[in-house]
């Protein structure tokens, strides 16, 4: 009988299966391109703190990092000392990704959304990119996608045990990257406009924060005991000490930047998707009053809005990464605009049907080829950035004792790399001296990273001894290590 069940499902799925395989085949492909790239310094902080919880390495790190993928990390540390595994969850989750917005597709709109927007997001540069990139972003893009759908399940069904679930996902990607609970804040608006405050009444919702509290508690109380304080706070000081009032401009630039993210197509799909949720606005009413398709409009451009203009608040500058979340919403709008045209030439006659395929194959398959070749592109452009770094690090590894402390710029990966403990270069070259420890013999310099002025001149003006170089194609340095003479005092390490 089980296995009768899983046959038909297979036959009534299969597009979807096909989805699943292809996402999976692509991802194995740059699996084994990136195979040992260098750590970047995020990478290489989240991979030090794993290492601090499997082999119990003396690492500081602040409380902006949350450490449930440190955690799985350190796991995995202890299997095999080495990125395969990490790298390994990091694919599953990236597929997990393509999974979770084919549901979510088809609880908001039919199935055929679901399987346009999974195929689309199982090309979408932006997402094949970080999957081979040890951060957080991937695994909060999939957490919120998957709580995503489980609060829409729930707004339409009433039923609580959804909204147990989708507080669980979201609670539990908070602990891989705090943003991802900027969905809460999307449901809570919606639930205000939708009902009022007849929410609190609800003995589900305050059972839904409950659990929320629950999951997150042990993470607040070891951040207690670490930081000496409310650790999510602290967390949101780090990034953002007061709101920050250029949030206009951080979010203007995240709009300018959005035709690079997609084929012309696949663009103009969004906008006129989005033009045609007017309803929401013009017949508020109506929403009020529990029109299902306003509401679903309504509720898909919280979860695309709030995300983006908080986060254009709260960090100062923009990355394409701290907006990975809103694509979701982007693929979903953009595929319900193309299953839309699809209706709509298919029913013009003779020959529609046939005519509406050719046209969203074509579509699609400009799309996929635009976003492959971003994708291929940018992977492997970026497949030996910091290898110097890297390179660096396993050097002074092999050439430095156990208990010797290096002075960089870049100290999460010389830390990974070298096993060696790491000290900064401070403002001002008074501090440094005034800070050195008899075992600091490493100095070193890149372009990597920004430093003060005066650290470009210390070397020669102290004639201090180069131990190795690297250097580009042309022959320019790009990083120097240097041998300190001057050792005393104290030195913050990490």
């Amino acid at each position: 009988m089980v296995k009768e069940k899983i046959i038909n499902w297979c036959k009534q799925n299969w597009v979807f299966i096909g989805i699943i395989v292809f996402a999976l085949v692509i991802r194995l492909y740059y699996f084994v391109l990136t195979n040992g790239q260098p750590l970047w310094w995020d990478s290489a902080e989240y991979m030090n703190i794993a290492r601090r919880f499997a082999f119990g390495i003396d690492y500081n790190f602040g409380p902006v990092r949350p450490i449930l993928m440190s955690l799985i990390f350190s796991l995995f540390l202890k299997i095999s000392n080495s990125e395969f595994l990490p790298r390994i969850f990091m694919l599953l989750i990236s597929v997990a990704s393509v999974i979770g917005i084919y549901y979510l597709g088809k609880e908001l709109y039919n199935k055929n959304v679901g399987l346009i927007s999974s195929f689309l997001m199982s090309i979408f540069y932006l997402s094949l990119f970080f999957t081979y990139r040890l951060l957080v972003d991937i695994p909060s893009l999939t957490f919120f996608i998957f709580s995503a759908f489980l609060f829409y399940k729930y707004f339409t069904t009433k039923s609580p045990k959804m909204l147990y679930l989708a507080t669980a996902v979201v609670a539990i990607g908070t602990l891989f990257k705090l943003s991802t609970a900027f969905i809460l804040f999307a449901c809570l608006i919606y639930l205000l406009i939708t009902g009022g405050l007849n929410f609190l009444k609800k003995k589900e919702m305050w059972l839904s924060l409950l659990i929320f509290v629950l999951i997150l508690a042990p993470y607040i109380i070891w951040g207690y005991l670490e930081f000496g304080g409310f650790v999510l706070t602290k967390a949101a000081s780090h990034v953002a000490p007061e709101a920050y009032l250029g949030g206009f401009n951080i979010l203007k630039n995240y709009l300018i930047l959005f035709p690079t993210y997609f084929s012309w197509p696949l663009l103009m799909a969004f906008i006129l998707g989005l033009i045609l949720m007017y309803k929401v606005f013009l017949y508020f009413d109506l929403l009020i009053k529990g029109n299902t398709k306003l509401r679903r409009d309504f509720y898909l451009i919280l979860i695309f809005l709030i995300p983006l203009i908080l986060i254009s608040i709260l960090i100062n500058h923009n990355e394409n990464r701290y907006i990975l979340t809103i694509f979701p919403v982007v693929l979903i709008i953009s595929s319900s605009f193309i299953w839309r045209i699809y209706n709509f030439i298919k029913k013009r006659k003779p020959n529609g049907k046939i005519f509406a395929i050719i046209i969203v194959v074509l579509l699609l398959g400009f799309t996929v080829i635009y976003q492959f070749k971003l994708a291929d592109s940018l992977i492997k452009d970026k497949e030996e950035s910091y290898l110097p770094v890297k390179e660096a690090g396993l050097w002074l590894k092999e050439n430095s004792h156990i208990s010797d402390i290096i002075v960089t710029k870049s100290q999460p990966q010389i830390r990974y790399y070298s096993d060696r403990k790491t000290a900064s270069i401070p403002g001002t070259e008074e501090e440094f001296e005034s800070s050195l420890q008899e075992n600091t013999k490493f100095y070193m310099l890149s372009i990597f990273e920004a430093h003060p002025e005066w650290a470009y001149s210390y070397p020669e003006r102290k004639n201090l001894t180069i131990v190795q170089a690297y250097f580009t194609e042309n022959q320019q340095p790009i990083l120097i290590i240097y041998k300190l003479k001057l050792q005393k005092n104290t030195f913050s390490t990490l």
